[in-house]
């Protein structure tokens, strides 16, 4: 589960070289619109919980402050 909450979608990954996966999503596209980002390696995800040093969950990569249209 890379975030629990509600309204959250249009999950895009990709792995690196070193085995790092990274997937980025929206999160509530019409109220909090918020862009964040995972990043985990496949032992985290055979742990089903953050295990390897770098994991990260929800990081905040970008929230939209303009006009909605």
């Amino acid at each position: 589960m890379l975030d629990d909450r509600l309204v959250v979608s249009y999950p895009d990954g990709d792995q690196a070289a070193d085995g790092t996966i990274f997937v980025v999503y929206d999160h509530n596209r019409e109220g909090d619109r918020e862009i964040l980002m995972a990043r985990f390696t496949e032992e985290d995800v055979l742990a089903r919980q953050p295990v390897s040093p770098g994991a990260r969950f929800r990081l905040l990569v970008n929230r939209a402050t303009g006009p909605r249209d």
